[in-house]
């Protein structure tokens, strides 16, 4: 599907197909044909990438400059809230005052950037002026991300480490479906933490590749505008540093926490089998294939024996439990 822009008296005018030309300001081409390729290089005479290409990981193949025109490609968090985040790469060509995207998918902050162009004032003065602000979008839109994810680890931080006191035990300890989410939620939030920091990462690079000096791009402000940019990318990969670390800290503490609960129920099994070990005792005494056993003669044989596993049972629970391991 191919999406342009133009700027026409002031107000930024949207099209299809048959506004890809030179003199438009934004031609956004998504998950395009061959023939919608074809029709756009020939309009603009501009050789856009294949699929392959934008996937490749070498920098030569993500940013080059030939001549006016600048090719950027930039892989961008994706479906952060969907149950299949991934990060979709996207192609920035800026040739003179016109822009050309390609890609494959639909960033939210850039399907949000291109609804608020539309009522943008003013409007955008050229193709450079859209790319930092397609680029201003998709920092913010990883900030409010981060920030969102940085919460839900706080969240996990209290369940795990903050839980009511109570006495009793079972109820203090959490489920095992309970520690499945939360290794499960944590997983995902490291999923979701890499992800964006490959994004803070690609946007660096093109931020570094752009120009910086005066009138860049063919804007007054570039300079200041690109070290903005900076500054939040900068600050937005130490938070990301930052809950690496808080990741990695939950992630040790939680499964600490089912070994101990692991721990808890060999340990009861363990009080259980030495407290049955005594009666069993009892019983295979008295049930040995002898002829002359005293205690089968006795009236009260019967009762003594049966009173005598319990007892047996009963001398090692009381030590267990004024040893505290009960």
């Amino acid at each position: 599907m191919i999406s342009t822009f133009r700027s026409e008296d002031g107000a930024v005018i949207a099209g299809g197909a048959d506004g890809a030309a030179r003199d438009a300001l934004w031609i956004d081409l998504l998950d395009p044909s061959s023939e919608e390729i074809a029709l756009v290089e020939a309009r603009t005479g501009l050789d856009l990438p294949s699929r392959e290409r934008m996937e490749e990981i070498e920098a030569s193949s993500r940013l080059s400059r030939r001549g006016d025109t600048m090719m950027m490609t930039v892989p961008v968090l994706t479906g952060a809230t969907s149950t299949d985040p991934h990060n979709s790469a996207v192609t920035f060509i800026l040739s003179g005052a016109l822009l050309v995207t390609l890609r494959h998918d639909t960033p939210r902050a850039m399907a949000t950037f291109a609804q608020e162009l539309l009522e943008a004032a003013p409007a955008p003065v050229n193709g450079g002026d859209v790319l930092l602000g397609l680029v201003e979008a998709i920092v913010d839109r990883i900030a409010d991300l981060l920030q969102d994810l940085g919460a839900g680890l706080d969240t996990i931080s209290h369940r795990i480490f903050h839980q009511p006191h109570t006495t009793h035990h079972r109820r203090r300890r959490a489920s095992s479906r309970e520690m499945e989410a939360l290794l499960r939620t944590i997983g995902r939030t490291g999923d979701l933490t890499g992800k964006a920091r490959e994004t803070l990462l690609g946007l660096k690079r093109v931020t570094a590749f752009l120009p910086h000096g005066p009138n860049a791009l063919g804007l007054d402000d570039t300079p200041e505008r690109l070290r903005s940019i900076d500054q939040d990318l900068h600050s937005l990969s130490e938070f990301t540093d930052f809950l690496g670390n808080k990741i990695n800290f939950l992630l040790d503490a939680t499964l600490g926490l089912i070994g101990i609960q692991q721990n808890q129920v060999i340990k009861l099994f363990t009080i259980m089998s030495v407290l049955f070990l005594p009666p069993t005792l009892v019983a295979s005494w008295y049930g040995m294939n002898f002829k002359i056993i005293p205690e089968l003669q006795w009236e009260l044989g019967y009762g003594y024996a049966i009173a005598l596993a319990i007892l047996s049972a009963v001398v090692p629970y009381i030590f267990f439990r004024r040893k505290g391991w009960v």
